[in-house]
């Protein structure tokens, strides 16, 4: 039976405030999937395992371009480590802000930036479907397997094209299905909390996405990194269900 739009985000909440908290836990090491997704240990080194929680399906801050001055939102930003290590390649850029509706990944987040004694970065509470920005905010906007999460997908996009600056641009990576789910997986709490059952096929995204405004964007597809599968499958094959998407559109 589906779950109503409420219960999905609660059950998404829970679930990631326990990883955060560490009461959930997968087997797979999480620098591992970090580094299977191109993210270099070198820099991966530099932070906390605690702000590494192997939650990511891609690596959007690879694909991005962003230049001095200019502004960027993470949404679903966890510990904040996207945005720690867009500070570091980009030095000079504008305001970072940090999105996330959990408490313990922003404490997570903030501690780390205290530390580190980075400025110019915020961490921020609140929804995908309501992002607490002014319109025509940023420059830039980033996030990492983490709207397949959310059942309004529309909105998201609706409020990505909001406050993003005209010619700005989105940097996503998600989930994509290459096919129908299982309607067993479908109806799975586990399955929904692990970015598999909320996933949508690549025609859906595309039309949400045209319906928010954007006019160029492509989407790039591939394979789910098998520290990826292992981690987040619990057994199943997903690999032959699902695929990592690399959404790049400008407003």
């Amino acid at each position: 039976m589906k779950q109503s739009n409420g219960k999905v985000r609660l059950s998404v909440e829970t679930f990631y405030d326990n990883i955060s908290k560490n009461k959930e836990k997968t087997k797979v090491d999480s620098k591992e999937l970090s580094k299977s997704l191109g993210y270099e240990e070198e820099v991966i080194n530099q932070f906390p395992e605690e702000i590494n929680m192997g939650l990511s399906c891609g690596n959007p801050i690879h694909h991005l371009k962003i230049k001095e001055g200019q502004s960027l939102i993470d949404l679903g930003c966890g510990g904040g480590l996207d945005i720690f290590i867009t500070k570091m390649k980009n030095p000079k850029v504008g305001t970072l802000y940090g999105l996330d509706r959990l408490d313990s990944m922003l404490e997570k987040a903030r501690k780390v930036c205290d530390k580190k004694n980075f400025k110019n970065i915020e961490f921020i509470k609140g929804e995908l479907i309501d992002i607490p920005l002014q319109e025509k905010t940023v420059d830039r906007v980033i996030s990492n397997c983490v709207i397949n999460l959310e059942p309004n997908k529309q909105k998201v996009y609706d409020e990505i094209y909001r406050i993003l600056k005209d010619d700005g641009m989105f940097v996503i990576s998600d989930i994509v299905l290459k096919k129908e789910l299982p309607l067993e997986w479908k109806n799975s709490e586990r399955m929904l909390c692990t970015c598999v059952a909320g996933a949508i096929l690549e025609e859906e995204i595309v039309d949400i996405v045209k319906k928010a405004g954007f006019k160029k964007f492509q989407i790039i597809n591939s394979e789910v990194t098998d520290e990826y599968s292992e981690k987040w499958g619990y057994g199943e094959e997903i690999k032959d269900y699902i695929q990592s998407g690399l959404l790049i559109g400008r407003k």
